[in-house]
């Protein structure tokens, strides 16, 4: 059986009414997170604030890194550059400074103590305090560079170039006395700047000019003046100080001479002392050595001496001794001597003692008639001689003498 297509469930595309309706809710959920959810990415040289329908400014910035937000169109994100940025307040164009920010044809003019115009040419690089980012944000936002610094650099340059003299902000120390204080006062950590999120990292005065080309004229003419007798005083110091070196350079010679003759006479001196020395010297060292050589000698003499004289009394002393020894000798030989004779005779003293002495003198008068030869004198006989001779020895030991006849 045929249908009729009105009663199909589909369009005249071939699509159902489901199919047509879950078209529908996809589309309403991409329109709803297209105006619901915001997605904002704060940069790495970046900071962020937020800024809500319900909170208003939230205290705490955001830090570098990609956020998403819903309801999204609640929500907004304000960026503020953290890296170093520069002010500037000159007459460049900026082609020639492309990434300064400021007025960039109307430097800074002011009227110096001598009522003369002088306009500088002024350059400031800054940085944003990430700390105070959500208070420059409430105060200042996209107007920080004309609300805040270029008010802040005019006063402090204002009020110390107005009391000077012109010629005095031309050039010289005090244009960089001037220099040095506004930057000082730029980046005080108690100052309008630093309090209010901006941070100064240098301030630079890149030229003064003077519109009054007179003016100008007369202070460079002054200054050709100034260099020219700048000049000759120069010129002067530097022939005074040629002179000075030859004057110098005389007393140099002068010294140098004085210091030769010096020299020699201290030469001649030390030569004179070191020859006066070496002759004290070697007297002393001769007479050193006589004294020496005599002593030496007379130690000789006594040693000899000492020696003549123990060898004398060595040898008087083996005299002595050879004496002594040859006295004991002969009194030990008289001793013996006179024992044996003592002996002998203690002999003859005994009984019987006549009858042995009397056949020793027979004996001695046999050995003595012996020897006898020739003739006896004249009425002398062997007899005669034995007789007188027996005589003698009994008168000797003390016995009669015997009968001349028994005799014969």
């Amino acid at each position: 059986m045929i249908r009729s297509s009105q009663s199909l469930p589909f369009n005249n595309r071939g699509l159902t009414i489901p199919s047509l309706m879950a078209i529908v809710v996809i589309a309403f959920m991409v329109l709803a997170a297209v105006f619901l959810v915001k997605i904002r990415t704060v940069e790495g040289n970046e900071i962020g604030v937020l800024e809500t329908w319900s909170e208003g400014v939230v205290n705490e910035p955001l830090p570098p890194k990609t956020y998403m937000f819903f309801p999204g169109y609640s929500k907004s994100v304000y960026t503020y550059p953290t890296s170093g940025r520069v002010f500037v307040m000159n007459e460049k164009s900026e082609r020639g400074e492309p990434f300064a920010e400021g007025r960039r044809s109307d430097p800074l003019e002011i009227n110096s103590l001598d009522n003369q115009k002088v306009r500088f040419h002024l350059i400031v690089t800054w940085r944003i305090d990430p700390l105070h980012v959500v208070a420059l944000h409430k105060s200042y936002r996209d107007n920080i560079e004309e609300r805040l610094i270029r008010p802040e650099v005019v006063r402090a340059v204002g009020t110390r170039a107005t009391v000077q003299q012109a010629i005095d902000l031309y050039s010289g120390a005090k244009l960089n006395t001037l220099r040095s204080e506004v930057e000082a006062e730029l980046k005080n950590t108690t100052g309008k700047l630093a309090t209010s999120g901006v941070i100064v990292d240098s301030f630079i005065i890149e030229k003064p000019d003077f519109p009054n080309v007179e003016y100008v004229k007369a202070i460079e003419a002054r200054q050709l003046a100034i260099i020219t007798e700048s000049q000759a005083r120069e010129q002067q110091k530097a022939n005074l100080a040629l002179a000075e070196a030859a004057k110098a350079k005389a007393l140099t010679k002068q010294n140098e001479d004085l210091v030769v003759a010096e020299t020699a006479r201290q030469r001649a001196i030390l030569e004179q002392q070191a020859i006066s020395e070496k002759a004290v010297i070697e007297a002393a060292a001769n007479a050193k050595n006589a004294i020496v050589t005599q002593e030496a000698e007379s130690r000789k003499v006594i040693l000899a001496a000492e020696a003549e004289a123990k060898r004398n009394i060595a040898i008087s002393e083996a005299q002595k001794q050879a004496e002594i020894n040859r006295a004991i000798g002969i009194e030990a030989v008289g001793k013996a001597t006179a024992e044996t004779n003592r002996l002998l005779l203690s002999s003859y003293a005994v009984p019987g003692s006549d009858l042995y002495t009397r056949i020793q003198v027979a004996a001695s008068l046999a050995s003595s008639f012996s020897g006898v030869k020739g003739y006896l004198p004249q009425n002398v006989t062997y007899n005669t001689v034995a007789e007188n001779f027996d005589k003698g020895v009994s008168l000797l030991v003390g016995a009669p003498a015997a009968p001349a006849a028994a005799a014969k």
